[in-house]
């Protein structure tokens, strides 16, 4: 009997031992942070027990009317800032949509847009004085920058060079906007901060990534949130919202310093990311694109380009594809009937004005969505080791909708060879020659970005029950956003009004490469056939 137990006790011994061992192995393998607890604003998340006063005469304002307000002296930046941070205070708590405020250095900054417009000083500031608000993952300096992830307790020692852009042209940073969990999720909610609501239904999501700021944005926080796009987060949160919104080009806006929370992290690899603003009128984002294209480049990922101005012709003149069911290997990509309906009476105002309009897509659906898996999985792979790329792997296999294309994730994941990303870069241009000979026939494709209004909050990556009554992939929900990511195509997204259940409905406008300019003439024309924006009832 000793004899049993001694060499139990042995056999214990060396698993201990082993998992000892791989517990060491899996620490020294984990990328290392410069981490550190965050202090959150708790005050942002609750319910204040006295309001500030808030007489309205600012919010929902358009930035480009208070900009000009302004400049003529019929308002001042402090007074506006002011009325926004008071909103804020009353009502973050109802939707979690801003994660830190800059109450103090706000209104220091406007005093001095204010002191700026009494000198005459207003040169080059088209935006002076404009309260704005920023995504969480760009850096402010001093604001958290976590991704929403405790393992990233970051605060931003410097402002991103976007982030900066914005501060030259005269916005007046209130705060930086809620995200979800390492920011891939269609929903925000995470490890750090308070689950983000959609303010016109708080039982439903506001989108994602983007989703504290298109919260902020539709509740009249703030004029304009800055965002990104890697598979939807500008677009899905702008629909879901009732907002306009721009996705630029790939490589047309510096995203540095705020594609990962800490300095010390290299990467060489880059695709798909876009940075762009969410606004509720067409204007503002012809305001906000004028200044975010002078950004500074980062040369690794991006190159200069020789920015065209729109042609500026009328609506008549524009030829249009457009698509409700992108075909996918013999099966039609589906979207709701209330989403049909709403795209279908946009096609026909577009019609009635002589716009020549055809049902067209480009036959590349499934290259299109196998070239994101494949880049997704390529850019998180670089410089990580095996194992944590077989935990990658497993843990994205959450995403497969069942269509046998995520082996494309699979394959990507466990190479991630600089070998296997040449050849999916070298892949990736020829399908943008692809989406760019469809352009050649068309100015613009419009198309839906989901299957319907924002769902009801719910566990990320289960299926979806819809208002309709189906059940979908979760990554169904969202088919036709991940996949103009591919090839990095700028889109516009167009806000069609609310569906029978008080829900905003939107589509979206996509145009060939570094045709931001045309698009947003377009969506200037195009915005009198729409409803008008609806204010949530907070």
């Amino acid at each position: 009997m000793k004899k049993i137990y001694r060499r139990i006790g042995k056999v214990a011994i060396v698993l201990l031992l082993l998992v000892a061992g791989m517990g060491i192995y899996l620490n020294n393998i984990i990328p290392k942070f410069d981490s550190r607890e965050i202090n959150l604003q708790k005050e942002l998340f609750a319910k204040p027990k006295q309001e500030l006063p808030v007489e309205g005469k600012y919010i929902y304002k358009s930035a480009s009317d208070l900009a000009q307000m302004i400049r003529q002296g019929k308002a001042s930046s402090f007074e506006i800032v002011s009325e926004h941070l008071n909103l804020i205070h009353n009502s973050n708590y109802k939707l979690n949509a801003l994660i830190y405020m800059r109450a103090e250095e706000a209104l220091e900054e406007a005093k001095q847009a204010d002191l700026r417009v009494l000198k005459g000083d207003t040169i080059d500031k088209p935006l002076l004085g404009v309260p704005i608000t920023i995504k969480e993952m760009f850096w402010v300096k001093g604001s958290p920058s976590t991704m929403n992830a405790k393992m990233y307790g970051f605060v931003a020692p410097r402002n991103a060079e976007v982030v900066k852009t914005l501060k030259e042209a005269g916005a007046i940073i209130l705060g930086t906007t809620n995200v979800p969990y390492m920011l891939s999720d269609y929903q925000t909610q995470g490890e750090i901060y308070p689950t983000a609501n959609n303010p016109f239904d708080t039982s439903r999501t506001p989108g994602g990534s983007t989703g504290g700021g298109a919260a902020a944005v539709a509740a009249g926080f703030s004029t304009m949130d800055l965002g990104s796009d890697l598979g939807g987060s500008i677009r899905v949160p702008a629909v879901f919202c009732g907002l306009w919104s721009l996705k630029t080009t790939y490589g047309a806006v510096n995203i540095t310093d705020g594609t990962s929370p800490d300095s010390a992290y290299k990467f060489t690899r880059m695709a798909m990311a876009s940075a762009g603003p969410l606004a509720r009128t067409p204007d503002d984002l012809d305001l906000a694109w004028k200044v975010l294209r002078n950004t500074k480049l980062d040369s690794r990922f991006q190159k200069p380009v020789d920015w065209k101005p729109a042609n500026k012709k009328p609506i008549n003149q524009y030829k249009i594809a457009w698509t409700d069911d992108w075909n996918a290997n013999d099966k039609n990509v589906k979207i709701s009937i209330e989403t049909k309906q709403k795209l279908f009476t946009l096609i026909d105002s577009l019609k009635n004005h002589n716009v020549q309009v055809k049902k067209d897509a480009p036959k590349i659906y499934i290259e299109l969505q196998k070239m994101f898996l494949a880049s997704f999985a390529s850019m998180m792979g670089e410089n990580q080791p095996w194992l944590l790329r077989k935990f990658m792997e497993l843990d994205f296999k959450k995403t497969d909708d069942g269509s046998g294309n995520f082996e494309a994730f699979s394959q990507a994941i466990m190479d991630a060879s600089d070998e296997d990303w040449k050849k999916i870069e070298s892949d990736r241009v020829i399908l943008i020659s692809k989406m760019e000979d469809f352009f050649q026939h068309y100015d613009f494709l419009i198309s839906p970005v989901t299957y319907d209004a924002a769902f009801k909050k719910q566990e990320s990556w289960l299926s979806v029950k819809t208002d309709d009554g189906e059940s979908l992939a979760y990554m169904n929900y969202f088919p036709f956003s991940y996949i103009i990511n591919a090839t990095g195509h700028p889109a516009i997204t167009v806000p069609l009004g609310l569906n029978k259940k008080g829900l905003p409905i939107g589509i979206q406008v996509i145009g060939k490469y570094y045709s931001e300019a045309e698009l947003i003439h377009f969506a200037k024309l195009i915005e009198p056939l729409t409803p008008k924006y609806v204010t949530p009832n907070l």
